[in-house]
């Protein structure tokens, strides 16, 4: 069985969620791991799905911990170097949380963190991780309540069907990284397109 943590599975498995939803409006939208030949140039943390059409990134945020806990954990630095939030270049974020969909500009999770900065940064070291992280941990419903009243160009909160949090459940028990193999989840889009319309 593999080793690899189900924090990162859940990472996974949230991130194709999010590639269903995406793949409605934009067909030709993909996870990218920066193999593809028609990836952008790219840092591994600046985004997690492409969007050729729009020429933007989205990144996936699935902490499957927070659906027990009264907090988002919004990673800022790695190592002593800047990370995640502080050097993303997706154009939106995606929380997957219970039931939620929240997504968000960057910016807006700055002013977010800039009104309510009192929350401060606390160091941590999640699954899977190998060296300590300085995140901020926000209230989940004060975040909610802030992304419920933007404008849809800057954030919404869509609801999740409960059978794809059955799906994820199911996903966390699998050996990942044959799963990934044996379906060549990251290169080859047309099977993720079939695999999520028969889900």
């Amino acid at each position: 069985m593999s080793e690899f943590p189900e924090s990162l599975k859940a990472g996974k498995v949230g991130e194709v969620e999010i590639l269903k939803i995406i793949l409605k409006d934009e067909p030709d939208a993909f996870i990218d791991d920066g193999t593809r030949p028609e990836s952008v140039k790219r840092d591994k943390s600046d985004w997690d799905i492409w969007l050729p059409q729009k020429k933007y990134g989205i990144e996936v945020k699935n902490d499957y911990k927070s659906n027990y806990s009264p907090n988002y954990l919004i990673e800022v630095e790695m190592g002593g170097k800047l990370s995640a939030l502080s050097v993303t270049k997706a154009k939106y974020w995606v929380f997957i949380t219970g039931l939620l969909y929240i997504w968000i500009t960057p910016l807006e999770i700055y002013r977010f963190l800039e009104q309510h900065f009192y929350f401060g940064r606390v160091p941590v070291t999640g699954e899977g991780d190998t060296t300590e992280k300085l995140a901020h941990l926000v209230f989940k419903d004060m975040f909610e309540n802030h992304v419920k009243k933007l404008d849809k160009e800057y954030g919404w909160i869509e609801t999740i069907n409960k059978k794809d949090v059955m799906y994820l459940d199911n996903f966390l028990k699998l050996d990942i990284d044959k799963y990934l193999e044996e379906h060549k989840m990251y290169l080859d889009e047309e099977f993720i397109k079939k695999y999520m319309n028969n889900l």
